[in-house]
């Protein structure tokens, strides 16, 4: 192959010499220089291939297909977004943002990823990159190579809420969400890393973040939401190992809506932990997993590992119907995100004793155009008074959130959806959250790799006469016993 290289460039050079012999046909040379130099091109490729085992070529600009693989749409060629010659075959790529199918897929689309379980979302991921790259033909594995995939997201909502009884309405506009994503595949088949960079984007009050400034856009801090190591490989076994900060697998609160569920308020939960999980590679698949960590409460004078959980489903994946049915427990709910009540409370973390908490889920979608998600989350014993409370007597937090979705083409076949749903809860006003929630919502994208909603939302407070304390028995202000009526605008551009 070198030779003919070597053979090649020589022609070459001698064309350029013997080129005053040749001025009266000098369109003739341009051609042959031409087709020599194509035959360069072409036999550097097939070094190339010969090299690396893959199908390559430097002609035509990389685009990236749903689940990472490569593709390319002029004559059918294939070939992977990275330069084999570079040191370490490294590649850097964008998209797509975890959880959310960047392609026009009707309902898979338009369902909100709920943040639990990203460590088995990535490995499906992996597992389809490595799949497609079969399928093309090339032999390469995370061994040759470390994958950087860049992903994110930028929310912005417009909206006004309406309190029963009061004159004035409030309205905002506002960034409610900007997250930068940064997956690691490789350099071993076995082992993935995530870092996800969030901002803060609360007010000097809001912000867990100490700030003098009272100006909103000031207190626009980064931070590392979620980072996390997982070992597996389900190509090859169903098992998996995660150990870092992510929200633990209690619960999953899918949602269609742009308000968050009830659910989520009450249970969702995330730790610096270590989980051991398991997925089964079929069409129809039992799951389940175990979790440990250091829980922000505690019972003695001294915090240690004291809280974690189980985590258990099945998926039905068929032909018009698919259905998941699961549940969980975990050891203590007071470390939920719910229950912790913010910077003023982090000395309050010392618990009479601990209250565990189970949840029950259910999915069923029917021929991609229906939906239906429902989940309950409830503590299994009471509070100490001291800890939480509801009308003198120790609280026993729980929840439940249904709703219900109807996905269609939409404005020359964009795909949309109307969702309706309800959420009620039960001794949660020490938590600060409304008795009942109804919500209607209508989603749709008209742009590629773009969610636009719109949803109204109808808000019962608990009853003025219902009395709450939280936190070492602080009081919280009582509740109207009436609605609040809020209707938002949502833009979400995913990349």
């Amino acid at each position: 192959m070198k030779a003919q290289l070597k053979s090649i460039t020589a022609l070459i050079l001698t064309g350029f010499i013997a080129s005053p012999a040749l001025a009266a046909s000098n369109q003739s040379l341009e051609a042959s220089v031409a087709s020599l130099e194509k035959q360069v091109a072409a036999l550097k490729t097939q070094v190339n291939l010969n090299t690396n085992k893959i199908t390559h070529t430097r002609a035509k600009p990389t685009k990236i297909g749903a689940g990472g693989a490569a593709f390319s749409d002029e004559d059918n060629v294939q070939y992977l977004p990275f330069d084999p010659d570079a040191p370490g075959k490294a590649y850097v790529t964008t998209g797509p943002y975890v959880g959310v199918n960047i392609q026009f897929a009707g309902s898979n689309l338009i369902i909100n990823s709920p943040s639990v379980n990203t460590d088995l979302q990535l490995l499906d991921i992996r597992k389809k990159i490595l799949k497609q790259l079969n399928d093309l033909g090339t032999a390469v594995t995370n061994s040759d190579h470390s994958h950087l995939l860049f992903s994110g997201v930028i929310e912005t909502q417009a909206g006004a809420t309406k309190r029963e009884g009061h004159r004035h309405s409030s309205s905002d506009i506002d960034v409610t969400n900007v997250s930068l994503d940064a997956t690691i595949f490789g350099p071993s088949d076995w082992i993935l890393g995530y870092i996800e960079f969030s901002y803060d984007g609360g007010s000097a009050f809001e912000s867990v973040y100490q700030s003098r400034s009272h100006y909103r856009t000031a207190n626009s801090r980064v931070f590392v939401n979620k980072a996390f190591v997982t070992l597996g490989n389900l190509s090859c076994s169903p098992f998996y190992a995660t150990f870092g900060q992510f929200y633990v697998p209690f619960g999953t609160y899918s949602t269609v809506m742009i308000s968050e569920p009830l659910t989520k308020l009450l249970g969702r939960t995330k730790a610096r932990a270590v989980e051991l999980g398991f997925q089964q590679q079929a069409k129809s698949y039992w799951y389940g997993s175990v979790y440990t960590f250091r829980g922000d409460s505690h019972v003695g004078s001294v915090s240690g590992i004291n809280n974690g959980g189980i985590n258990l489903g099945y998926k039905f994946n068929g032909d018009k119907v698919s259905a998941s049915l699961g549940g969980g427990v975990i050891a203590n709910i007071a470390d939920s995100g719910g229950m912790q009540f913010g910077a003023n409370f982090q000395d309050f973390e010392r618990l009479v004793h601990r209250v565990p908490a189970y949840d029950l889920r259910a999915t069923l979608s029917i021929s991609e155009h229906i939906d239906f998600l429902a989940e309950y989350v409830t503590a299994s014993t009471r509070f100490n008074p001291n800890d939480l409370s509801f009308n003198n007597h120790g609280a026993k937090p729980r929840a439940f959130d249904i709703q219900g979705a109807y996905s269609f083409p939409l404005f020359d076949n964009k795909p949309s959806s109307i969702g309706i749903g309800y959420g009620a809860s039960s001794q949660t006003a020490g938590m600060f959250m409304p008795l009942t929630r109804r919500y209607i919502v209508f989603n749709t994208s008209l742009l590629r790799n773009t969610l636009q909603s719109i949803e109204i939302r109808r808000d019962l407070e608990y009853a003025a006469s219902d009395v709450a304390t939280n936190a070492n028995g602080f009081v919280v202000p009582p509740q109207s016993g009436k609605s609040n009526t809020g209707i938002t605008a949502q833009f979400d551009y995913y990349f």
